[in-house]
């Protein structure tokens, strides 16, 4: 029911965002227009309309409305923002974890706890590999996974182990991968929870997967920090500054998570996902 959500989401986001808007309003505008591209993840980010919408643009529009920030969003792919962002043409990176190649290139303001799992459909009779090395052990598993995604180094490494044995199928997008495991092609992905069971709830070839999914936590991966970057490159130090005290101050407020609990359900946020 669609209405229904975004009512909610309406009514939530202007309750939690009541005490932003007061706490920031008197903040002085930035100097300058804020270039924020988006990449589709779920109900984080999504399009409609040809417009990013969800989680993370909604509390962006609260700070702009609240900073005076004046902010234009687009929508790309995720490995082009990614390239965006390392080269000084975007001002923020959202949504994303802290990584320490990201940290050369921007600030990063923690909004949330995320972490990655394996992600795979459910099968009778057979048991799920307990560990990323468990998967490169079995050369019968085939991964899908989304390209520009870095959950850090173990994943990076893990990745490029995949690589080597011609194991792994990189796509543009979450529901992309959902295709490919949906056809048999691929057994596993991984991503945080939330990103692939948005993405696939939005999408009719795939929605019918989310009913027979498992997520499963790997040690190799930790919970860690998700949240913004601020591009060390392309902002000056005033408007960082600036915007950092926007975000830490949402952070703060509840904001961001509760625009999440309107978007997902329960059993999705605590496979990854949990307030600071």
């Amino acid at each position: 029911m669609p209405f229904i959500r975004d009512f909610l989401k309406t009514l939530v986001c202007c309750l939690a965002g009541l005490h932003l808007l007061c706490t920031v309003a008197n903040a002085a505008a930035c100097t300058r227009l804020i270039q924020v591209p988006m990449a589709p993840t779920g109900f984080s980010v999504f399009v409609r309309q040809g417009k990013p919408e969800g989680v993370y643009p909604d509390m962006l529009r609260q700070i702009a409305t609240a900073s005076g920030c004046k902010m234009t969003f687009s929508v790309v792919p995720r490995a082009r923002l990614e390239m965006l962002f390392e080269t000084g043409q975007a001002d923020v990176l959202i949504p994303a974890i802290r990584t320490s190649r990201r940290d050369r290139h921007g600030i990063f303001v923690p909004l949330l706890y995320t972490r990655a799992t394996l992600i795979g459909m459910r099968q009778q009779g057979v048991t799920p590999p307990a560990s990323l090395d468990a998967v490169l052990k079995n050369p019968a598993l085939q991964i899908g996974l989304v390209r520009g995604f870095d959950y850090g180094d173990a994943y990076m490494n893990w990745m490029q182990s995949l690589q080597q044995q011609n194991r792994v199928q990189l796509e543009s997008d979450p529901v992309s991968v959902a295709r490919l495991m949906k056809a048999g092609s691929v057994q596993y992905t991984m991503m945080a929870p939330y990103i692939f069971a948005g993405s696939i709830a939005q999408d009719a070839r795939v929605a019918d997967l989310a009913s027979s999914l498992q997520y499963l936590p790997v040690p190799e991966v930790d919970w860690t920090d998700s949240g913004i970057y601020l591009s060390l490159r392309s902002l000056n130090e005033t408007d960082r500054n600036h915007l950092r005290k926007a975000l830490e101050e949402a952070a703060r407020s509840g904001v961001v998570w509760k625009s999440f609990q309107q978007y997902y359900g329960p059993d999705v946020l605590n496979a990854g996902s949990k307030p600071r």
